[in-house]
């Protein structure tokens, strides 16, 4: 799915952009998200929900992690034997005031388990997020190729006392940090051990954005795997879930079989995520 020059652009500079759904499908998962909201009562202005769980599913979109383009530009980055994990959907109304600080996605991890090594050339990380819009969105700011080195003059200087997050407001600007403006059905894919932020002030549109996340069978997970709550998979969900949704949730649960230890890794992620989604 990839040219060299996009696997080379994604391994130094950290992130590549390709265009993942049609028009149709955009559309059709958009209006599944407004019927969903309406049906259960939904009232937030920001929320952040994960689509694959039961009693918050989203059927129409949960066909995305199943999607062959996504899957295959995954494997082109990871190795084959892709395995959904991450799986959320973002959702604001225009108004909100959405900033974040610069940061790693570490913020979930305890301090004796970050290892130096992670932010190297030589760092096999076998975990991809994926962003894909269905509204117009200006949100994800990053660093290119921060994820290759520790932090720089200018980061440690936002970074302050801070390792794992910058304030949101913090002077002076990152000179290196661009901003990725994404159309509807377009993907970006990226390592998000890399310094970026989610950072639009008040937002003009609603936004509506799926996150998705991959991992490798052909490597050991790293610290990112394990975000989806496999025990909420009962034998009655997953029979009640399209064929396709149904095998890759039963490739997840077997990768968490083999892998014991994700169960921290969850643990850590729910942790972060009940107290990141506030209005301000």
């Amino acid at each position: 799915m990839l040219t060299a020059a996009e696997r080379e652009q994604f391994r130094t500079q950290g992130y590549v952009i390709r265009d993942a759904l049609d028009a149709d499908t955009v559309a059709r998962y958009a209006d599944a998200v407004g019927r969903a909201r309406s049906e259960r009562g939904e009232r937030g202005r920001m929320m952040n929900l994960q689509f694959l769980q039961p009693g918050k599913d989203v059927r129409t979109i949960q066909e995305v992690i199943c999607q062959p383009a996504l899957r295959a530009i995954a494997a082109d980055l990871l190795g084959e034997g892709i395995v959904i994990d991450g799986a959320s959907l973002f959702y604001a109304d225009a108004g909100v005031d959405y900033r974040q600080g610069w940061h790693r996605d570490l913020m979930q991890v305890p301090d004796e388990q970050i290892d130096p090594h992670w932010f190297s050339d030589g760092y096999r990380y076998n975990y991809v997020q994926v962003n894909i819009p269905l509204t117009d969105d200006p949100c994800l700011w990053i660093v290119p190729g921060s994820h290759r080195r520790p932090y720089d003059e200018a980061e440690r200087r936002i970074f302050g006392t801070d390792p794992r997050i910058a304030p949101v407001d913090a002077q002076p600007e990152l000179a290196n940090g661009i901003q990725l403006v994404l159309k509807p059905g377009q993907a970006v894919f990226y390592n998000n051990y890399a310094v970026h932020r989610g950072y639009a002030g008040v937002l003009a549109r609603r936004r509506i954005t799926i996150h998705l996340g991959f991992h490798s069978r052909l490597l050991a997970p790293t610290c990112h795997f394990g975000v989806l709550n496999h025990r909420e998979y009962t034998p009655e969900y997953l029979a009640s879930l399209a064929p396709a949704v149904r095998t890759a949730l039963e490739e997840h649960i077997a990768e968490r079989a083999r892998h014991p230890e994700v169960d921290q890794y969850h643990a850590w992620h729910q942790q972060f995520i009940s107290k990141e989604f506030e209005i301000r």
